[in-house]
């Protein structure tokens, strides 16, 4: 995911191979595309992916600002809407933390590359865990687990993405299937 060493259309392409969208046919895939397809079942993946990860990232403990930009950034980089856009946050720490990662782009975020504001918003508003009755600390996640938390959200909705978009490239309504097909029958 993090090096685009997928065998999508970019990839068929240098290899004189059909190079379109198995799901829309409409343009050649890229990395990028699998989370911009127009598919109808790509896009309910995608919505439920992100409703998944934000799920996820919840029961992890991360930081409700944290989670919601995070959320947020990732349906920008994927044009879609935000399950829940009714949370308030720091703006300008948020808006610090997207300037920062705008600059590496939405490309790389969706490929997994965070920049390290992401670590070091975590690091600001932790809090040590708390002690039990018996005096033990509870097990909280710091904010370096905290940050490979975000990191296994995009790698799971890219998961989700790719599994989706291989078995309809593998399936009857594969457009890359039906343009070999045209491709053949034209020799």
């Amino acid at each position: 995911m993090m090096y685009g060493w997928l065998n999508i259309g970019t990839q068929k392409q240098k290899m004189g191979q059909i190079d379109v969208c198995p799901c829309c046919g409409k343009e050649t895939e890229t990395q990028h595309h699998l989370y911009t397809c127009t598919n109808d079942t790509m896009k309910q993946t995608l919505e439920e992916s992100i409703a998944t990860a934000k799920t996820k990232l919840v029961k992890q403990g991360i930081p409700s600002e944290i989670y919601n930009e995070f959320i947020e950034q990732i349906c920008m980089a994927t044009h879609s809407e935000h399950p829940d856009n009714t949370y308030t946050v720091d703006k300008h720490r948020m808006n610090e933390i997207r300037e920062q990662q705008s600059r590496l782009g939405e490309e790389a975020f969706l490929k997994g590359f965070l920049h390290i504001e992401w670590t070091r918003a975590l690091n600001e508003v932790w809090t040590p865990p708390d002690v039990d009755s018996e005096g033990k600390k509870i097990h909280k996640k710091d904010p370096l687990e905290q940050s490979v938390c975000l990191l296994r959200a995009l790698w799971d909705i890219f998961e989700a993405q790719w599994a989706c978009r291989n078995d309809i490239l593998h399936g009857k309504e594969s457009h890359v299937i039906e343009k070999d097909t045209e491709r053949k029958t034209k020799r």
